[in-house]
C-alpha cells in the first residue's frame, strides 16, 4: 500500500490514511461546484475506520440538501478554510478526504465522474473513464447504469 498522508493548507488539520482508498471520484453536482468554487470536487472514497485524524481542531458545517433532506457533514480548518473531509448520511461508513489535501496527490487517477449531467458543459473525460449522470449508487442500492456520454466537451 502506498501511504497517504496530508492535511489543510496551514497544516493543523492533518491525517493519514492505513488502507489504501476505495477509489478517486470527480463530483459534478451543483453543491460540489458551490462549496468549492470550482467545477468539480476530487474526492478519494475511504472507509472511516482507516482515516486516522490528528488532534488539530476542524469545524462541520451541515448542509441539508433541499432536494431530498439528507445531510452532507463538510469538515474545514477554522484556520485557513480548507475543506478536508466530507459525510453523508447516506453511507455512514464513508470518509471523502478531498484530493487536493494529499500531500502527494499525484499517485492518484481520478475514473470515476458523478453527475455528469450537472457538468460543465467545457468539461471532458478519458476513454474508460466511470461516467454516471447521478450517483453511482442508486437510492435502493443497487448500482447504476453508465452514461455512454458520446461529446466529450
Amino acid at each position: 500500500m502506498n501511504k497517504h498522508t496530508g492535511g489543510c493548507l496551514c497544516g493543523s488539520g492533518r491525517f493519514e490514511l492505513n488502507k489504501e482508498p476505495d477509489f478517486a471520484y470527480g463530483c459534478h453536482c451543483r453543491f460540489c461546484q458551490k462549496a468549492t468554487g470550482t467545477a468539480f470536487r476530487s474526492g478519494l472514497r475511504c472507509q472511516k475506520s482507516s482515516v486516522k485524524f490528528n488532534d488539530g481542531e476542524v469545524k462541520t458545517y451541515i448542509y441539508t440538501s433541499p432536494e431530498h433532506g439528507r445531510s452532507l457533514n463538510v469538515k474545514f480548518c477554522p484556520t485557513c478554510a480548507t475543506t478536508v473531509t466530507v459525510t453523508i448520511d447516506r453511507f455512514p461508513d464513508i470518509q471523502v478526504i478531498m484530493l487536493g489535501t494529499l500531500d502527494d496527490p499525484s499517485k492518484i487517477e481520478i475514473k470515476t465522474h458523478m453527475f455528469t449531467d450537472e457538468r460543465m458543459h467545457w468539461l471532458a473525460f478519458n476513454d474508460g473513464d466511470a461516467i454516471y449522470p447521478k450517483h453511482r449508487i442508486n437510492l435502493d442500492g443497487t448500482p447504476a447504469t453508465q452514461s455512454n456520454i458520446i461529446n466529450k466537451g
